[in-house]
């Protein structure tokens, strides 16, 4: 997809449709059900349909698990994506369906009640994820974590290989500029260096996404090679965005 190898595009889509028009110019499509409520594990039907689209391309699938179920909690909080036995549980079984279903990877984030990562869980999913093949990957829940240097040692301790931030401090990416923003990912970007050469492994990936579009695609290469954007308009996904988009990145 880049002239610059290194470079990665992530594109969260949750139809058929977003798939075919995405893959050809994604590196990774982030499969959800409902992007419009930012996302829940997708079902079984489209990560199938969208393998078949991607077989053959260099283009990968990640699932989000997220689960969704009469009474979970949908506000985008520490409380939303706190550990809970059912939680769990509901975890380990989208995590089985997707690897059945022929995801190359799996997005999730447990926390404690209290903002931290939730090292017993996610150790225990990252342990089935690779048990079936899939690159395990932290959601955008980073931002709701109250130590983001606390939540990238534990990231890279417990072996994630990526995750999402805006740059922020919780969900709302506008209660700060993209200056601002940037520095924070630059940091976060530090920090996975440096807990990569004192662990003696790579670098976990740090992906800016939440409002990156083919306008400030510039400001965000300058900190980090990887990209996350839904590349949507009015809600509906834009072909002709994710094109200006990926020609940024091949810039």
């Amino acid at each position: 997809m880049a002239a610059n190898p290194e470079r990665t595009l992530e594109v969260p889509v949750d139809s058929i449709e977003a798939v075919r028009l995405a893959a050809p110019l994604a590196t990774r499509l982030e499969l959800c059900h409902d992007l419009a409520s930012e996302g829940w594990t997708p079902k079984e039907d489209l990560i199938r349909a969208a393998r078949a689209v991607v077989e053959g391309t260099p283009c990968t699938l990640v699932a989000m698990i997220r689960p969704e179920f009469a009474g979970c909690r949908r506000a985008l909080d520490v409380a939303a994506f706190a550990t809970t036995p059912r939680l769990l549980d509901l975890a380990k079984r989208e995590i089985e369906m997707s690897a059945r279903a022929g995801a190359h990877s799996v997005g999730f984030s447990l926390l404690t009640p209290d903002g931290f990562v939730d090292l017993e869980a996610n150790g225990e999913l990252i342990a089935l994820a690779r048990g079936f093949g899939l690159v395990p990957a932290f959601l955008r829940t980073f931002d709701l974590l109250v130590d983001r240097d606390r939540g990238m040692r534990d990231l890279a301790a417990l072996g994630f290989v990526r995750f999402i931030t805006a740059g922020v401090l919780g969900w709302d990416a506008s209660v700060a500029t993209l200056d601002t923003r940037t520095a924070v990912v630059g940091r976060d970007v530090a920090n996975a260096a440096h807990e990569a050469t004192r662990l003696g492994r790579a670098p976990v990936e740090v992906i800016p996404g939440g409002g990156v579009r083919a306008a400030n695609a510039r400001a965000w290469l300058a900190v980090s090679p990887h990209l996350h954007a839904s590349c949507r308009r009015e809600g509906v996904f834009s072909a002709e965005e994710l094109a200006l988009l990926a020609r940024e990145m091949r810039a």
